[in-house]
C-alpha cells in the first residue's frame, strides 16, 4: 500500500476492530476485481438563492455563519490537500450558533448577495445552489485516491459538467435563455456524479418531490430560514420530520465500501430489508409493504455504533451542567466519512466521541443526516 493510500487507510480504519487477514484479503480482491463505481451524491436547491423582492436581478444567499462556503477547504483544493478533509478541526463550541438555529425566524436579514447581470453572474447563483460542493468534491477525490483511480477534473470542471447535466434538461438555444430559465426555475435535484475504476464520469439528475419543499419556500422569509428549516430541522426545538429507527442486531464490518461512498452496497440494501421486515412487523403492515421515513443503525465489531444504511447518526447526550449536545461516531468505527457530518463537526454542532449501541434503548431520539435530505429527527423504535 502506497504512503497517501496508508495515510487515508489509517484515518477511516476501525482502530478498535483490526482487521484479519482473510478480511484484508477480501477487501483486496473486492477492490480488484468488482466494477464498483465512486459515488458523489448532491443536492441542486434553487431555494438556497432567493430573488429579492425588490429587484429581479438580486439573488439573495444563507448568511455566512451558516458555514455553507468555507474558505480552508477551498484552500486546501488550491494546494491538493485531500486528506485534511478527515482531519477535524478545531472550532469553538456550536452552542451559541445552535441557539440561533432554534429560533429560525430570526434570521430576517440574508448577509450576501449577488447582483445578477451576466451569465457569469447567473453560473455564481447556480453555484450556490449545489450544497456544500467543495466538501463534496474534497470526499470525492479522497475515495479516488484509496482507490487508486485516476481523476483530472478540477472543481471548476464538475461545476460544469454539473450545470450542462441540469442544462440539457431544459428546451432551448441560446445559452443565454437557458441559463435564464434554470435561475427561475423552483424545482430541486438530488444529483448523482459516479466516476467508474477507469476515471469515466457519469451523472444522474433526479427530480426531488417539491410539495414540502414550495410550502417552506412560501412560509419563509429569508434564504436562511428556508436553508434552516430544511437542512437543520433536526436540530429545532419544534421539528417537522421524525422518522422511525431500528437498531441492528447484526454488525457491519468497517470496510473501504462503509468509510467511502460506492455503488457496491450489498450490505446495505441486506440491512435495509431487516429493517423493513422489523418496522412492518412493528406497525402490523403485511411483509412486503414498503416503508418509508425509516433508518436501520449498526454496531461495528466492537460494539460501537457506527452509522446508518442512508446516513451518518449523532446521538444525544448531557455535559456536566445538563446541556444538551450531540455526539456522532468517530471515523475509525468504520463510519462513512460524510460531508454532511463533516459540515456539521466544522460548524461544531456535533462533535465526535466513542459510542457503545448497547446505550441505545426504545425511545431514544437521534439526529440522522446526510447531504441531500440535511438532519432530522429520529426516534428508536425497536431493536431486530
Amino acid at each position: 500500500m502506497d504512503g497517501k493510500r496508508k495515510d487515508v487507510y489509517r484515518l477511516v480504519s476501525p482502530m478498535n476492530n483490526p482487521k484479519t487477514d482473510m478480511e484484508s484479503y477480501e477487501e483486496v480482491n473486492l477492490v480488484a476485481n468488482s466494477n464498483f463505481e465512486v459515488l458523489a451524491t448532491f443536492r441542486y436547491d434553487p431555494g438556497f438563492t432567493r430573488c429579492s423582492p425588490s429587484k429581479k436581478e438580486i439573488f439573495e444567499s444563507p448568511d455566512p455563519r451558516l458555514g455553507l462556503r468555507d474558505e480552508e477547504i477551498r484552500r486546501e483544493i488550491i494546494k491538493e490537500d485531500y486528506l485534511s478533509y478527515l482531519r477535524v478541526r478545531e472550532v469553538n463550541s456550536g452552542s451559541g450558533l445552535l441557539e440561533n438555529i432554534q429560533h429560525p425566524d430570526v434570521w430576517k436579514q440574508d448577509c450576501k448577495t449577488i447582483v445578477c447581470h451576466s451569465i457569469e453572474d447567473m453560473l455564481q447563483v447556480i453555484y450556490e445552489r449545489f450544497f456544500l460542493l467543495e466538501e463534496q468534491y474534497q470526499r470525492l477525490r479522497i475515495a479516488l485516491s484509496y482507490f487508486k483511480i485516476d481523476f483530472n477534473t478540477s472543481l471548476n470542471d464538475l461545476l460544469k459538467l454539473l450545470v450542462e447535466n441540469l442544462i440539457n434538461c431544459k428546451e432551448g438555444s441560446a445559452e443565454y435563455d437557458v441559463i435564464q430559465k434554470m435561475i427561475n426555475e423552483k424545482q430541486c435535484y438530488k444529483i448523482r456524479v459516479l466516476v467508474s475504476k477507469k476515471g469515466s464520469i457519469r451523472i444522474e439528475a433526479i427530480q426531488l418531490p417539491m410539495a414540502p419543499i414550495l410550502t417552506l419556500t412560501t412560509n419563509c422569509d429569508s434564504a436562511s430560514t428556508y436553508f434552516i428549516k430544511t437542512m437543520l430541522n433536526g436540530f429545532l426545538n419544534h421539528s417537522t420530520i421524525n422518522w422511525d429507527v431500528v437498531i441492528s442486531s447484526e454488525p457491519l464490518n468497517g470496510s473501504a465500501f462503509t468509510s467511502f461512498k460506492t455503488t457496491s452496497r450489498d450490505h446495505y440494501a441486506r440491512a435495509r430489508a431487516r429493517m423493513q421486515t422489523a418496522i412492518n412487523n412493528l406497525r402490523g403492515s403485511e411483509p412486503a409493504t414498503a416503508v418509508s421515513q425509516c433508518e436501520i443503525l449498526f454496531p461495528n465489531k466492537s460494539g460501537q455504533l457506527m452509522e446508518g444504511s442512508i446516513t451518518n447518526v449523532a446521538v444525544i447526550r448531557r455535559d456536566h451542567n445538563g446541556t444538551k449536545k450531540y455526539v456522532t461516531p468517530r471515523l475509525a468505527t468504520g463510519c462513512l466519512c460524510g460531508t454532511m457530518r463533516h459540515y456539521l463537526l466544522r460548524l461544531g454542532l456535533i462533535e465526535e466521541a466513542d459510542i457503545k449501541i448497547e446505550s441505545l434503548t426504545i425511545g431514544d431520539e437521534v439526529l440522522l443526516f446526510n447531504g441531500v435530505m440535511g438532519c432530522i429527527k429520529g426516534t428508536v423504535k425497536t431493536k431486530y
